[in-house]
């Protein structure tokens, strides 16, 4: 039962039984029943009959009470249920991706390791870093206060296309950025630049990550009423309708990306970046033929208290490994 509901049901227990005798008196005096009623008892037995109807009167609302409690009860228990089985799989899923750089490590150090082998153990070595990298961020995206600046969504889709170009492969495909110039840009929103940043970097690096030499990767932006709208989206390889839930989970990663580095925190991560600034992150794929990641970000921004800094800063924030 939702907060709202749930004060209100006192009060309709409270004002419910005298407006239904009220509206059953006046349909009773306007029908002609209005005449006088004797009542003939001892004075000793006015009290018990008082209490009696008092409390035939609170059973319905006791029953529907006791009913909605019961409802909020169960939908709490599903709710801890579910999170129990996210905590699962995600350990699930953290036990196969720690364990595999292990037992590499330790394959390379069972006799003494030549040239080959060292380099396996640094890249192994490098994937965990990363991999205990991402987790952290997830951490702190979603637990520490944000550092909030007037961020225009324009300056900084532009600043994140050409710290993509960097990225290897990115030369092979068609990067484009179609943002409104005229005759209204995309206004400012209220945002931690930062983090914000990381999304665009991260949802491009996706996008280029999961495509082939040739395919396009669009960046697109538009104003619609109060908020803000990102697109990323390319020609790639898209991904099952089956598996598209799978990707927004930590580690979660879909069958055609097995084959390709990462560790499926990209997307997880982007998504808690968004929904602290107020917006939603949105995945439409269409298998073999690519995918639509929309960003939607309010114009009044996040609502929760910013943390004291001046803001405006660009950290070396590189994108999380991999999307699912």
């Amino acid at each position: 039962m939702s907060p709202r509901r749930e004060r209100a049901l006192p009060v309709l227990l409270v004002v419910g039984p005298p407006l239904l005798g009220a509206a059953a008196s006046l349909i009773w005096w306007t029908t002609g029943g209005g005449g006088p009623v004797y009542l003939l008892t001892d004075l000793a037995w006015i009290p018990l009959a008082a209490g009696a109807a008092l409390a035939l009167l609170a059973v319905p609302g006791a029953v529907c009470w006791h009913a909605a409690r019961r409802r909020a009860q169960r939908e709490h228990r599903e709710i801890l249920r579910e999170h129990a089985e996210r905590r699962r799989r995600l350990l699930s899923r953290l036990d196969h991706e720690l364990k595999n750089p292990l037992q590499g490590i330790r394959a390379a150090l069972a006799d003494e390791p030549s040239d080959r082998q060292r380099a396996s153990i640094d890249a192994q070595s490098q994937r965990l870093v990363r991999l205990l990298g991402d987790l952290r961020k997830i951490g702190e995206v979603e637990h520490t206060a944000l550092e909030l600046t007037q961020v225009d969504p324009s300056a900084l889709a532009e600043e994140a296309v050409a710290a993509i170009r960097e990225v290897p492969g990115a030369d092979e495909r068609r990067l484009s950025v179609a943002l409104p110039r005229a005759p209204r840009p995309l206004p400012c929103i209220p945002g931690d630049e930062d983090l914000l940043f990381l999304v665009l970097v991260n949802a491009l690096s996706n996008a280029v990550k999961y495509s082939r030499p040739g395919d396009a990767v669009e960046l697109r932006g538009r104003a619609a009423e109060d908020q803000v709208i990102l697109e990323i989206a390319d020609t790639g390889q898209g991904i099952a309708p089956a598996e598209l839930p799978l990707v927004w989970e930590e580690l979660g990663r879909g069958s055609a990306a097995r084959g390709i580095e990462g560790s499926g925190l990209g997307l997880p991560l982007l998504r808690a970046i968004v929904e602290r600034h107020g917006g939603t992150a949105v995945l439409e794929s269409w298998q073999g033929e690519g995918s639509t990641l929309t960003l939607r970000l309010p114009l009044q921004g996040p609502r929760e208290r910013a943390a004291p800094g001046t803001g405006g800063r660009r950290h070396p924030t590189g994108p999380a490994s991999g999307r699912g």
